[in-house]
């Protein structure tokens, strides 16, 4: 059983829907085939996707507000044998006659670094992190997870929605998010957990009654500043952290977060190598069954063996051969009273082969000699951005994180 804001869908709703599923063409040797599916119906979609799993098909899930020829194109890329866009009546059919030999998961990368790509995750390895997961994760039984992110993502699908329904508890996926809708939710739900990203969580915050406190938050997708962290931390119970990628799922969780770059403990069904200090971090490589997998993160163990991330690789800014990271230039941009958002991003320099460049939200105009000289006060001279652009938003993918690579590529 589930809920998708106030409607609740029981187990006979469910099996009313396969049995729908069961009579329809597409659906037939559903385990042979690959089903893209792009709808802001939740209760198809989820319908869908536990169908599916159940029968041992594959699963492509798109992001419901995907335009039709871009989710045609993404569904081909994925190697689908049908893309459902919008509604089950009108199925659009793919060329493909190979037969899938077993039931996965295609997950997209996030596309932070470069085109999206087409990563498979087989059923059972889905059933190992679940497990793991729920045996990793520090909450009570009786904690209502309440999800406020993309559920055609793993961290919105897998932790927050099919990591309820195993632990035997009735998920709340909320498809409104509208913040004040998302208030009275977790109001009505004092004993929960929230799924979301840092720009979202930071928004509820922002808009919440001086007296609401969150039970429990769950944060993940992008490393959340120490600045709203804090402040989230003072209104909240506990504030976990959980860290992953497309090709593995969830990776560490952190039950009980002080600082933005300690992710946690590594997840018992997996292995992990990094870095063996802040000093001497190195890229993130996860043991799988293919191989290494590598996940263009820097990283390392600290004294406790937590496992820690200071960033993309990519994302690294090298200024005449020095390391310069984009979180580091955020949090002190963040400490200035107007600043609302900031992101840090790299610009070919003649000289210096790469240099700082920020973008920034503020409550009000800031002249940027003035932000400049905050920044002279607090980094060393290799770290201080080069350009400052005040903007009036910073854009976001639909899994609520940001490109710097995009924002870097616009800003010319």
């Amino acid at each position: 059983m589930f809920f998708i804001n106030e409607d609740l869908y029981t187990n006979a709703d469910l099996e009313e829907q396969y049995e729908q599923l069961d009579n329809l063409q597409i659906f037939q040797d559903c385990n042979k085939k690959r089903i893209a599916v792009c709808t802001s119906d939740l209760f198809e979609y989820l319908s869908i996707c536990l169908y599916i799993r159940k029968k041992g098909g594959s699963l492509v899930p798109i992001h419901a507000a995907t335009p039709r020829d871009v989710a045609i194109r993404l569904a081909h890329k994925c190697s689908s044998h049908i893309l459902i866009y919008g509604t089950l009546r009108t199925p659009i059919l793919m060329v493909n006659d190979i037969e899938e030999k077993q039931g996965v998961l295609v997950q997209m990368s996030s596309g932070t670094t470069g085109d999206p790509k087409c990563l498979e995750r087989p059923w059972e390895d889905i059933q190992l992190e679940m497990d793991a997961y729920n045996i990793s994760l520090p909450v009570e039984k009786d904690t209502v997870s309440l999800i406020s992110c993309p559920i055609t993502h793993s961290y919105g699908l897998i932790s927050g929605v099919l990591s309820a329904l195993e632990r035997n508890t009735i998920p709340i996926i909320l498809s409104n998010l509208n913040p004040r809708y998302v208030l009275k939710k977790l109001v009505e739900n004092p004993n929960h957990l929230l799924y979301a990203a840092p720009a979202y969580l930071n928004i509820l915050y922002k808009l919440s009654h001086p007296t609401f406190s969150f039970h429990y938050i769950m944060t993940s997708g992008t490393l959340i500043s120490a600045k709203w962290l804090d402040e989230i931390a003072l209104k909240s119970k506990r504030v976990l952290q959980q860290y992953g990628c497309s090709e593995t799922g969830c990776i560490a969780i952190n039950p009980d977060v002080h600082s933005p770059e300690v992710m946690g403990f590594v997840l018992p069904h997996i292995q992990v190598k990094a870095g063996i200090d802040r000093n001497h971090p190195e890229e993130i490589i996860i043991s799988g069954k293919q191989g290494g997998i590598h996940t263009k993160d820097f990283g390392y163990f600290n004294e406790v063996g937590s496992l820690c991330l200071l960033g993309r690789i990519d994302d690294m800014i090298n200024v005449a051969g020095l390391n310069v990271y984009p979180q580091e230039i955020e949090e002190v941009i963040l400490k200035s009273p107007e600043i609302q958002e900031v992101i840090a991003y790299k610009k070919p320099d003649e000289y210096a082969g790469e240099r700082v460049c920020v973008q920034y939200v503020a409550s009000a105009f800031i002249e940027e000699s003035r932000l400049r000289e905050w920044c002279v006060k607090q980094l060393a001279p290799h770290q201080i951005p080069v350009e400052f652009i005040q903007v009036e938003f910073i854009p976001k993918l639909p899994n609520g994180k940001i490109s710097r690579k995009l924002v870097g590529e616009v800003s010319g």
